[in-house]
Order: structure tokens, then sequence, then C-alpha cells
């Protein structure tokens, strides 16, 4: 099970799941703009974030996000709120 928490080990869990180099996920990038991005991956990473932690993302909140920031924003939100 993956540690969601720090911003650093969530980049790391987005470049292993979306088969990304080291490197290639920062704070600031919209995450959409990814090299790999695209909604079967969109669905996929819900489902992993799921598997990791037992939360929820639906598509329309993924939407909502646009950078890796403000994703893990999101996931630590239900991640706390789930508690």
């Amino acid at each position: 099970m993956a540690n969601l928490v720090l911003l650093t080990d969530f980049m790391l869990f987005l470049e292993d799941e979306l088969l990304l180099n080291p490197g290639e996920v920062a704070p600031d990038i919209q995450f959409k703009s990814l090299r790999t991005w695209s909604s079967l991956n969109a669905l996929i990473l819900i489902s992993r974030i799921n598997d990791e932690t037992g939360i929820f993302i639906s598509a329309s909140d993924l939407a909502r996000c646009t950078t890796v920031a403000d994703l893990h924003q999101l996931v630590q939100n239900e991640i706390h709120g789930a508690q």
C-alpha cells in the first residue's frame, strides 16, 4: 500500500501509475498535460487511489483538479474527511 500523505510520495505514485519517468511529475504541472494522460488512465488512477487509500474520488472531482498539487489536496481532504 502506497503512502499518499506526502506530496513527494504522491508524485512518485503518479509517476509509477502513469508509467512516467522519474522527475516528470511536479506539484505545479497540470496533470492532464502529462504525456501518458488519457481518459482511461484517469479511470485507472481513480481505481488505484481507491485501492491504496480506501477512498473514492469521482470523475467529476478529478475533473475539477488542475495541477498535481490540486489532486493531492483532493486526496488528502478525502482521506481526512473519511476518518
